[in-house]
């Protein structure tokens, strides 16, 4: 029988922690023949004034080279929002493109995010097996049935949840639509994999380094990071980093601006020198910022949303803060760290060895391949 070959839908190729997990799984599955689908050159969630910048278009292929060294990669947008007799170009390539993976001895169909699937669904034949990575809910608060694809979970054939808090979420979904209980086996939980250093690396002891790791996204609520930042000004030994955003936000003489980091030893090396992650978000799944971090000795200082109370427990290895008061209580806790050295460090060790047992990159390449290979 010959080979499995995998359909990769993905929404988008610049740099962030979703595209990380992507390509983790891409690497994860290269023995595979693949091929890759990314939905848009440009981020659309962004506003049409920012899609027509040459900024834009930038940051949509910055990791385009990551990708392509796993296979050949098409951007749908390319055809599905042609800007030229665009209606019959789109209707030509999506029965083009279906009855190629139909065609396909074995097909598999990877993708997140409906936007990157949708379009393609009704065209696709049932030998086609689905898998759906799931990396968050749309909302903190309240379920998102659509964001969570529960329409289409008889379809799925397999659901990969990046964070087992995401059960919390899905499992009502499945009971008040009424979906058979057997749909529940489909769904596998499989964490982040980072790369660790040889040892927990020395944090420089002069210095005590808080860095921030993400985008200029609203539910990121960098701002208020950057108030700990400003209500930290006078606290000499207290530094802070931020990598992913442009300098233009803050011009506090206290904070380091980073910018995009392409590159992942240079994001390793900041990681080594920090002592703990800030995040002040809103909403989250389970970053890969924090699992990164942790595997270099950061004490990681984040809100409890989304995932990351399923995850990690306000503890000794972590400390969860609460999103509506997480100003005051990163203050305290930060300064707290800075001035009792021995319980960072024990607390450092912590964090590098959870990260060991829980986001190893062995494990999470077995059982990708375990769960590819049970699609027969």
């Amino acid at each position: 029988m010959s080979k499995t070959r995998i359909f990769f839908f993905f929404p988008l190729a610049s740099v962030g922690g979703t595209e990380r997990v992507h390509l983790d799984v891409l690497n994860a599955l290269s023995n595979y023949p693949m091929e890759i689908f990314i939905r848009y050159r440009v981020n659309p969630w962004k506003g049409m004034a920012h899609r027509r910048t040459k900024e834009a278009k930038r940051e949509g292929v910055q990791w385009l080279s990551l990708f392509n060294a796993f296979g050949s990669v098409t951007f749908l947008s390319t055809f599905l929002e042609a800007p030229r007799f665009g209606r019959l170009i789109r209707a030509w390539y999506i029965k083009r493109l279906a009855r190629k993976i139909n065609s396909a001895t074995n097909p598999v169909v990877v993708f997140w995010h409906r936007e990157s699937i949708e379009f393609l669904l009704p065209f696709l034949e049932s030998h086609v097996k689905l898998v759906d990575i799931v990396h968050n809910n749309a909302n903190n608060s309240v379920a998102d049935p659509h964001y969570l694809n529960n329409d289409l979970a008889l379809r799925i054939d397999r659901r990969v949840l990046v964070n087992v808090g995401l059960l919390n979420w899905i499992k009502p979904l499945y009971s008040n639509a009424g979906h058979p209980s057997e749909l529940l086996e489909r769904i596998k939980v499989i964490n982040h994999k980072v790369n660790f250093p040889s040892s927990i690396p020395n944090k420089p002891s002069t210095d005590f380094n808080v860095i921030f790791v993400g985008r200029d996204a609203k539910e990121k609520r960098v701002d208020l990071f950057l108030e700990i930042a400003s209500r930290c000004a006078d606290l000499n030994a207290i530094k802070f980093h931020v990598v992913g955003i442009k300098s233009e936000l803050s011009s506090e003489s206290n904070i380091t601006w980073h910018g995009v980091v392409l590159d992942q030893a240079h994001i390793e090396s900041i990681y080594s020198q920090s002592h703990v992650l800030v995040m002040t978000s809103e909403s989250e799944g389970f970053p890969k910022v924090i699992a990164e971090s942790m595997a270099f000795g950061c004490v990681p200082i984040v809100t409890a949303v989304g995932g990351i109370p399923s995850v990690l427990q306000d503890g000794d290895c972590a400390i969860l803060t609460n999103p509506d008061l997480c100003v005051e209580e990163s203050i305290a806790h930060i300064v707290t760290l800075s001035q009792h050295p021995l319980d960072f460090n024990e607390r450092s060790k912590k964090a590098y060895f959870y990260a060991k047992e829980h986001f190893d990159s062995e494990r999470f390449d077995n059982e990708w391949k375990k769960l590819i290979q049970s699609l027969g």
